[in-house]
């Protein structure tokens, strides 16, 4: 083949490639309500990293991630995977168009701290190829995403917990896949006034390229306080939580506020409110506890005409 056709076709491919992306992009800024443009443009993509990992997470707006005791954390703040007992742990998301994905985790105490594992799966489908406005598309493809993770929280002092994940990730679209790794680190004081405070920044990692097109990670940096338990007396149990963050890829800042009520440690009820640039969006949810199971539920309110999203999350605990 001559040089120049093969150039041409080389040409024709990347552009093909680049428009399928922008195209992806523009899905995922509509199912997230946030700033995601070409990651060659100095904003961040992987936009599946900062979706709730449990149906707890997203009734709540991750509020609770630094204190929950759940393997799931292990995807949204480390030194909440911290627990007295293994679990392990389920949840599965749909979005609107088809759009899914699902969280398998487990936890294992240790003397000072506790050990996880995971994999979060995100699958776009009926992305549709067009290279010009037209009713047939030239193709229609699906978007996958994983992250397989490992993370280990430990005690330092008897009121600072450290908690650390390090990430394995994989982008496919069309017929590239980029590879990459990441680091999520976490740090929490057991302040006076019954106070959580926690230090979070995630993402600190690479992806290689998609087709000459590097993605770059969300990088953030969060602030989060929790007030937990403020009735400890009596078969009602309350908690608020508050976390400011910003993407410090893109400048974009995020305020969220999540609560929950616990009635005799079986059923709790939970909401949340989350403002992210000029987009903001609520969340409501329940839980229901039943000896080893848990189950629980999480609805999204989306800006007008992006639906309801919502989240089951199954965790058992084995054991006595």
């Amino acid at each position: 083949m001559p040089i120049r056709e093969a150039s041409s076709n080389m040409d024709n491919k990347l552009k093909l490639f680049r428009m399928i992306r922008g195209q992806f992009l523009i899905f995922i800024f509509i199912i997230l309500c946030s700033d995601i443009i070409y990651a060659d443009a100095g904003n961040s993509g992987m936009a599946f990293l900062k979706i709730p990992s449990s149906a707890r997470s997203a009734a709540t707006m991750t509020v609770f991630s630094q204190m929950s005791g759940a393997p799931s954390s292990l995807f949204e703040n480390p030194v909440g995977i911290k627990t007295d007992h293994p679990y392990f742990t389920f949840s599965h998301n749909v979005w609107f168009a088809d759009v899914s994905g699902d969280v398998i985790a487990l936890s294992l105490p240790s003397k000072k701290g506790a050990f996880a594992c995971g994999l979060n799966f995100v699958r776009i489908p009926g992305i549709e190829v067009r290279d010009k406005p037209s009713n047939d598309p030239l193709n229609t493809i699906e978007a996958q995403y994983l992250t397989a993770a490992v993370g280990y929280s430990h005690s330092i002092f008897n009121k600072l917990e450290l908690g650390g994940t390090i990430k394995y990730l994989y982008e496919s679209l069309y017929t590239e896949c980029g590879r990459g790794a990441a680091l999520d680190v976490g740090v929490q004081w057991n302040a006076p006034s019954s106070l959580d405070i926690s230090l979070l920044i995630r993402n600190l990692g690479f992806m290689s390229a998609l087709y000459e097109e590097k993605t770059v990670l969300p990088l953030i940096f969060q602030i989060g306080i929790v007030r937990p338990e403020i009735f400890v007396e009596g078969p009602l149990n309350a908690s608020v939580g508050l976390n400011l963050g910003s993407d410090l890829t893109t400048g974009e800042s995020k305020a969220q506020v999540g609560a929950e009520i616990g009635i005799k440690k079986i059923l709790f009820i939970r909401g949340g409110f989350e403002h992210i640039g000029s987009i903001n969006r609520s969340s409501l949810g329940f839980g229901l506890k039943v000896k080893r199971f848990q189950l629980d539920y999480a609805l999204l309110f989306m800006p007008e005409g992006l639906g309801y999203p919502y989240l089951i999350t199954l965790t058992y605990r084995p054991g006595k």
